[in-house]
């Protein structure tokens, strides 16, 4: 039986030089980087750039991990390179200055402008059959994922599948949360966007995790690995596997399994570890002995009966909802103006002197204004 190959770096600290070496050694362990891109390919090279933020909050894909894989690339002879995401909030170019990374110091590489849109048909899909993608991602011929290890309050996790749904431009991402309301509606159409682009090979910065209120509000933990593999279910299923999480709890982790872009079974996985230079094979139990975290922060609920689902739906009892921390709320409004629901399912109601009010009557759960709460002021429970 073939199985999909995960290589665990063990990494500690965000020194570059140590994590080039990390990253340079996993990948020449899955067959190096000829084995994923050609060089004559225009290639881009997709961080997790959420918003604008400080790298120590944890937040963005760290800068030292995509220096690392934009260095790996260019050593290797490889020079139609371009870096790129679509934040929920500002500039692609805008994020990257806010982690200081210039153009000057991306190894030859550019930074892609995420700011034209282009809409793509996808007959073939089962959730979307169209997108609204960045004009780069059609020009590329290869893309390389380089996602956080984040939690997320909608899919419990975000790691290398949910990374791909930066391709789709600006605030069109929140209006995917209106078209797929649910978990596994949105992640069947996440699952699309893979099926579709294809990506070559996923890197996850798990040096420093995100546990808690993420995707933007967590807290940051050391996990002390970097993992690496051309299966983006795998890599999520480790990632479970890693925080004591069910894999098959995780929505995109099923719905990828069922549409074939990966497996979240663990008799095919075959999991490595790199470790000061060497390499062996390691099972999940070792590995979660080893790295894993049982106190890791993240929501481990089942889904629910259906009809609890359906008394959720009609009287908005039962779930997990948004809510603001008065003390935390500088009622910038962003939460307002992000609301993907007609007619915005959080307004300033009382003025904007107060902090905005939730209609939970409206509200699908999508938790965008949590996710890009700058203030951290909005928690899901």
């Amino acid at each position: 039986m073939r199985k999909s190959n995960v290589v665990l770096a063990v990494c500690r600290s965000y020194d570059e030089e140590k994590v080039y070496e990390s990253v340079r050694d996993a990948v020449a362990a899955l067959g190096g980087i000829g084995h994923f891109v050609s060089p004559e390919e225009n290639i881009l090279v997709k961080p997790n750039l959420l918003y604008p933020s400080k790298t120590e909050k944890c937040i963005t894909t760290n800068p030292a991990v995509i220096k690392a894989v934009l260095r790996l690339l260019s050593e290797a002879g490889y020079a139609r390179v371009k870096v790129g995401d679509s934040p929920a909030t500002g500039s692609c170019r805008q994020a990257m200055n806010q982690l200081g990374l210039s153009e000057e110091q991306l190894y030859g590489a550019k930074i892609a402008d995420m700011s034209r849109e282009v809409f793509v048909r996808y007959p073939e899909g089962k959730a979307a059959k169209s997108f609204w993608f960045c004009e780069e991602v059609l020009q590329a011929d290869a893309i390389i994922g380089v996602c956080k290890m984040k939690t997320h309050a909608f899919l419990k996790i975000t790691g290398a599948v949910k990374n791909m749904y930066g391709l789709i431009c600006g605030t069109r991402k929140a209006q995917g949360h209106v078209r797929y309301p649910n978990a596994a509606k949105f992640s069947e159409m996440l699952v699309d966007i893979h099926n579709l682009v294809k990506p070559r090979l996923h890197v996850m910065d798990a040096v420093v995790a995100m546990e808690g209120n993420g995707p933007g509000s967590g807290t940051p933990t050391e996990m002390g690995l970097i993992i690496i593999s051309a299966d983006p279910v795998a890599i999520d299923t480790v990632f479970a596997r890693l925080v004591d999480l069910d894999p098959v709890l995780v929505p995109t982790n099923t719905q990828g399994m069922v549409a074939g872009i990966g497996t979240c079974r663990e008799n095919e996985i075959a999991l490595m570890l790199l470790d000061n230079g060497i390499l062996t094979d390691i099972s999940f139990d070792e590995m979660f002995s080893r790295f894993g975290k049982k106190d890791f922060d993240v929501s481990r609920e089942k889904d629910r009966l259906s009809v609890l689902s359906l008394l959720s739906k009609v009287t908005g009892r039962f779930t997990r909802r948004p809510y603001i921390d008065a003390g935390k709320c500088v009622k910038c409004g962003i939460c307002v103006n992000h609301c993907p629901v007609k007619g915005r399912a959080v307004t300033f109601k009382k003025g904007k002197n107060n902090i905005p009010v939730y209609d939970y009557r409206k509200c699908i759960r999508c938790f965008c204004c949590q996710e890009i709460c700058p203030q951290h002021a909005i928690i899901v429970k």
